[in-house]
């Protein structure tokens, strides 16, 4: 079982379930299976965040939601009507069925059809059966109401008879589409059914109620109308069978040590639960003292053992199904009326606004959970990997060996860093890697550490000593699943788009990538480099990529040459990126040798100060992209607080766009 879900489960108030491993498996063969919830961020993303399965309330799901109202209030009035034995207006009710239908056979398909995984079949339905279970519960009052005679006969039977009808054509229906999806996408149809479907048809509990108590005195319709036994009988002879064993622990020694090493309770614990550890309850009647009178009849017993069970179960997807948080749309954001914050709440529970990274599942909409994201992400690339192993291949076998020893070893301290500062693997670049984050400013702390720890790695004879380049920026990403986990945040996905085009530009910066990259395959051809570089010098001379050497003399830097071409060997960042760093209390200016830049001191969790300098470079030219403001970001470790000087408050940007407009103006 997932460790995620056990966790949240053991935090679960129950009367009947134990929240152990071995409890839920035995209950639950298909625990390890179940939809994992996953983190709901509010608006402040360092606040506590929901846990749950985020559901968009949209007006086509609540169309759903008002079909299925529609068709079961259809089912039950022609059920009454029977009993009545009045004739059934059967063209409205067909059609109240076949508008629901078609509805869920959407919701079916977009949520089998998208599910990659993610279970959202099972989502659907644990959301499903919420009104489900509201609407059935309520029959037998209603049936009473309408006739007071068929409702005290037959109410309960009523109850019943319409979930059975609704469940068999549901799985029908169900069976259908994925036997439709099967032949569309070749997947076995026992892997496209919904397993959860499967198990709350057999056990009725989960569609029809909404709580049970310890006395299960929810159950008297579900005892009458589905067992056609007594319900009232057994919980007294239940309850006379407790008192009985509550008064008889404290001297029976039979008793004692059956309550401590059958059940590994403690006799002077807690009693009231000990009637809900399976078998207990047959091992009692076995008793020499045990009343065939009082206590539960031997058909009691099994009824009680079997029910037992479905209780159990009941509960573990009660608890998941009270995980659902469902969220609207509001103001261009998402919101959440969270039940459980306070229940009590006048008017109604507090809106809760939430951050505007959510994804919502929305089982109406074709991709279930839109796979366009905006992210900020950081790529990092180490230059002239592949020409520097081609060198190091002419001189030893031993030398490529050491050096992607050192290669891996570098790589392990990065993505230490990136653990710490809470940002996310998201794919190897082969020698780079493209990381995510949802705090901007963990993102810039890391790339100056991740600066750092490549500057120590040369000083420890790191061959790849060309130069790291780094790019930061804030953009739109979209997310192909590829592999599945137990809940949304285990599946594996592949970032395209916009956003990873963009950093790979900030990256690489140069126009002429594609000459780089077939300079290097020849020289890994063992073609002589000084005849490549000699070969393809015409090509890149008419692209005039004049180099600075003031620029270059530096150990990391980045700059925009006159053809508008981006040079970048150091860090640089987009502006939407910057945009989103927050408010910064303090600004100053600093200098290093010609180059002016605004300095940004940031405080680490860890207590630590860090001056980052930022600078606007002017627009980048990058191929397949607009014209973009770009802005290099230096480590100020050498800076000193008497080389700062305090700039009246302004935002961020404003600052760098005065200081790039008098740079400009001076150097004319």
């Amino acid at each position: 079982m997932a460790t995620s879900l056990l966790e949240h489960l053991s935090h679960g108030n129950f009367n009947f379930l134990r929240p152990d491993p071995e409890e839920i498996r035995r209950v639950l063969p298909g625990a390890d299976r179940l939809p994992v919830p996953e983190r709901i961020y509010l608006e402040n993303e360092t606040a506590s965040p929901l846990v749950g399965f985020p559901i968009l309330m949209s007006r086509a799901l609540r169309s759903v939601d008002g079909a299925l109202g529609e068709y079961l209030q259809a089912e039950e009035n022609a059920q009454f009507l029977h009993k009545r034995r009045d004739s059934v207006d059967t063209k409205a009710y067909n059609a109240k069925w076949e508008r629901y239908r078609g509805m869920l056979i959407r919701a079916l398909c977009n949520a089998i059809g998208s599910s990659f995984g993610s279970r959202y079949p099972d989502i659907f339905w644990l959301h499903h059966s919420q009104f489900i279970a509201s609407y059935l519960r309520g029959i037998p009052k209603r049936i009473l109401r309408l006739d007071l005679s068929i409702g005290r006969d037959f109410g309960d039977e009523i109850k019943y008879r319409v979930f059975n009808k609704w469940v068999d054509r549901v799985v029908e229906t169900t069976y259908e589409t994925v036997h439709k999806l099967s032949r569309e996408t070749g997947d076995p149809e026992q892997t496209l059914f919904p397993s959860l479907l499967t198990l709350m048809r057999d056990n009725i509990l989960i569609f029809t109620e909404e709580h049970i108590s310890p006395d299960v005195s929810e159950l008297s319709s579900y005892f009458h109308g589905c067992l056609n036994t007594d319900g009232r009988d057994l919980r007294d002879r239940l309850k006379t069978l407790q008192e009985w064993h509550d008064a008889n622990l404290k001297s029976d020694d039979v008793l004692r040590s059956a309550v401590t090493h059958l059940l590994n309770s403690d006799p002077d614990g807690e009693t009231s639960k000990f009637l809900t550890h399976p078998g207990y309850l047959s091992y009692l009647a076995s008793h020499h003292t045990y009343s065939q009178v009082s206590f539960p009849t031997p058909d009691q017993v099994r009824t009680w053992e079997n029910l037992l069970i479905k209780l159990k179960q009941f509960e573990v997807l009660q608890a998941l199904r009270k995980m659902i948080v469902p969220i609207e749309v509001e103001d261009g954001g998402f919101v959440s009326r969270d039940r459980s914050t306070n229940t009590t709440w006048v008017g109604g529970p507090p809106v809760l606004r939430l951050s505007t990274a959510t994804r919502p599942i929305d089982f109406t909409s074709a991709w279930v959970v839109d796979p366009l994201v905006q992210r900020f992400g950081l790529v990092y690339d180490i230059s002239d990997f592949s020409a520097t192993i081609s060198m190091l291949g002419r001189v030893e076998k031993t030398a490529i060996a050491n050096a992607f020893r050192m290669t891996f070893d570098l790589q392990r301290r990065i993505n230490g860093l990136a653990d710490k500062l809470h940002l996310r693997l998201e794919k190897y670049l082969g020698d780079g890697a493209f990381y995510s984050g949802r705090h901007p400013r963990n993102l810039l702390i890391a790339a100056i550490y991740l600066q750092r720890l490549y500057a120590d790695a040369l000083k420890n004879g790191f061959p790849f000593d060309k130069g790291l380049r780094i790019a930061i920026n804030f953009g739109e990403y979209r997310l192909l699943p590829l592999d599945s986990g137990p809940s949304a945040s285990d599946v594996t996905f592949e970032y395209f788009g916009h956003g990873l085009v963009e950093l790979s530009r900030l990256t690489t910066g140069k126009k002429t990538q594609e000459i780089d990259e077939l300079a290097t395959y020849l020289v890994s051809q063992g073609y002589p480099e000084k005849t490549v570089a000699k070969f393809f010098q015409p090509l890149q001379s008419k692209s005039a990529e004049f180099v600075s050497k003031d620029e270059a003399a530096r150990q990391f830097y980045a700059y925009i040459n006159p053809n508008g071409t981006m040079i970048n060997e150091g860090i640089v960042a987009t502006e939407p990126y910057l945009a989103r760093l927050g408010k910064i209390d303090e600004l100053y200016f600093g200098r290093e040798q010609k180059r002016g830049y605004i300095v940004v001191p940031f405080k680490e969790a860890s207590g630590q100060h860090l001056a980052i300098g930022i600078r606007k470079l002017g627009l980048g030219k990058f191929k397949g992209l607009e014209q973009t403001p770009v802005y290099e970001i230096i480590d100020g470790v050498g800076w000193q607080p008497g080389q700062l000087q305090k700039i009246p408050p302004m935002g961020l940007l404003p600052a760098l766009e005065k200081m790039f407009v008098q740079s400009r103006a001076q150097s004319k």
